[in-house]
């Protein structure tokens, strides 16, 4: 199941974090993918694992990045991603305890991530090419 298709106007025009945004796109489409088969229940829990797991990684990066650049809006940019990270952890809490999750966490996070790079990545990717970083 399909729920966030990439698009090419998503593109910060930096190399590493597009890859993991893409990454990121694919671990939503396959926590949605789990709720498919026979084995939901095991599937869906290492696929939010995952998802839960490469989000800190990527949110890491791209908090590196911002803090080479002097990104002025970094601290507000950092609470956007705890947020979503403690969300996701603690769907895995929930989930841990016997929680269904469904397809509209997926649908979810797809709709919190594009969002996201349109509005709060693509305003360090303008402030780096403002200083000509970029």
């Amino acid at each position: 199941m399909t729920v966030v298709e990439w698009d090419p106007r998503l593109e910060t025009g930096i190399d590493v974090i597009d890859a993991q945004h893409r990454r990121l796109f694919e671990a939503i489409n396959d926590l949605a993918d789990s709720f498919k088969s026979g084995q939901a229940l095991e599937k869906s829990r290492d696929s939010l694992a995952f998802l839960a797991q490469y989000s800190v990684e990527h949110f890491q990066t791209e908090e590196r990045f911002m803090r080479s650049m002097n990104y002025p809006d970094l601290a507000s940019h950092r609470v956007e991603h705890v947020r979503l990270v403690s969300k996701l952890q603690t769907l895995q809490v929930k989930q841990d305890k016997g929680y269904l999750v469904t397809a509209d966490v997926a649908m979810f996070v797809a709709d919190w991530l594009s969002h996201h790079i349109q509005e709060a990545d693509m305003g360090y990717v303008r402030f780096t090419k403002a200083i000509g970083k970029r």
